[in-house]
């Protein structure tokens, strides 16, 4: 478990995120969460709506990296039946999931050999790359609010 999943569980701000979720769920949850800090921190330097931080670009790239390999482990199929925005299409189309995270990682290890150019310009497709995967996954995988 990450240490940045741990302080956010013992902070008890993932317990009360999403009601009843606890364990595996929780901390799945917290990942997710993470990662969309990430990708809004890295996303708004690459548009110009902060300075460029080629550090902070760096180390949020490697988040998404260690968190996305934290993901794929939380959605085992004992976490179907707990408080989640988990669709049951997870476990129902196991094939469909396991390539939408296949592109997932595809998008990511492309952003993470992008960032270590420091070119804001190398590293917004795959930026964006990383954006669609999220959302196609979304579609398809996560419940609506």
């Amino acid at each position: 478990m990450s240490a940045v999943v741990i302080a956010v569980l013992a902070s008890g701000v993932a317990a009360i995120a999403h009601e009843g979720a606890t364990g595996v769920v929780a901390e799945r949850m917290a990942v997710m969460k993470h990662m969309a800090e990430s990708m809004k921190t890295v996303g708004e330097m690459l548009n110009g709506r902060r300075e460029f931080d080629a550090i902070a670009v760096c180390a949020g790239v490697a988040a998404l990296h260690e968190n996305r390999h934290q993901a794929r482990k939380q959605f085992s199929s004992e976490t179907k039946d707990h408080a989640s925005r988990a669709s049951a299409a997870v476990w129902e189309k196991p094939d469909d999931f396991k390539a939408e995270l296949e592109g997932f990682d595809a998008a990511i290890k492309a952003l993470v050999a992008a960032s270590e150019t420091d070119n804001l310009d190398e590293m917004r497709v795959p930026f964006k790359d990383v954006g669609q995967s999220c959302s196609s996954c979304h579609e398809q995988f996560r419940l609506s609010e």
